[in-house]
């Protein structure tokens, strides 16, 4: 068995801790998410127009580098009316876990997992007016784009103290926020009118795939796996 604790080797690392204890746990947890695009109840989906799913499987995909989780949603709707909207709400949603050997703060190469998250919705909303004459008034369009990211490092590492740890760094972006109008559109402000910011950003930073969730619940239980292993191991494989 002194083949699990060799953290030298990252297809072994990969194969016994990494994909069962993070990867997995990641991907039963996406799994169970709600539907990536909600619609209001009066939404006239454009079935055509709509591209709903995820990209290859839902599952994580191995990589020449680790591996890849990829949803992206895409949904035409409309709402009837004389004042008629025809909207695109679209998401991206994207998971990479990299592993590599990468310098710790001494600059010694460690054994690395690096996660990175990103959320992408975009919205765009074109209306038009029916006039008595059977005729449509264009009123513009509108659009907002919100771009959510942040990324875990996780390293193999000895402490001063020669005690053998698992070492995290967190790193949140500031949220990204874009939007537009052509046109007489009828908000001055379309981000505001058609991205619920708070909510989307509340979800994102307190889901069950948050940041802090994915922290100090999987990677917690991931160093707790690998640590004693890794303390009783670490003179011959940590230290070099």
């Amino acid at each position: 068995m002194s083949h699990l604790y060799n953290f030298t080797d990252r297809d072994a690392f990969s194969r016994h801790y990494l994909k069962p204890l993070l990867v997995d746990a990641l991907e039963v947890r996406l799994a169970a998410r709600p539907a990536p695009l909600p619609l209001p109840a009066a939404a006239i989906v454009e079935a055509s127009d709509s591209e709903t799913g995820h990209v290859g499987e839902p599952r994580f995909v191995r990589t020449s580098q680790g591996w890849t989780w990829r949803e992206h949603a895409l949904l035409a709707w409309r709402t009837a009316g004389p004042m008629a909207h025809r909207r695109i709400s679209e998401q991206e949603h994207r998971y990479d876990v990299i592993v590599s050997q990468q310098p710790d703060m001494a600059g010694r190469l460690r054994l690395t997992v690096d996660l990175h998250a990103l959320r992408n919705r975009y919205e765009r909303d074109t209306v038009s007016h029916a006039l008595a004459s059977g005729a449509t008034h264009d009123l513009g369009t509108g659009w907002a784009r919100l771009t959510l990211r942040w990324s875990l490092r996780l390293q193999l590492v000895l402490t001063a103290a020669g005690r053998a740890n698992v070492v995290t760094h967190a790193r949140r972006v500031a949220p990204r926020a874009d939007a537009g109008r052509t046109g007489p559109y009828v908000s001055g402000d379309p981000f505001s009118r058609l991205l619920d910011a708070r909510r989307i950003e509340r979800d994102w930073e307190q889901g069950s795939t948050s940041l802090g969730v994915v922290k100090d619940q999987l990677v917690s239980r991931l160093a707790a796996a690998i640590e004693p292993p890794l303390w009783h191991r670490a003179p011959c494989h940590v230290h070099g």
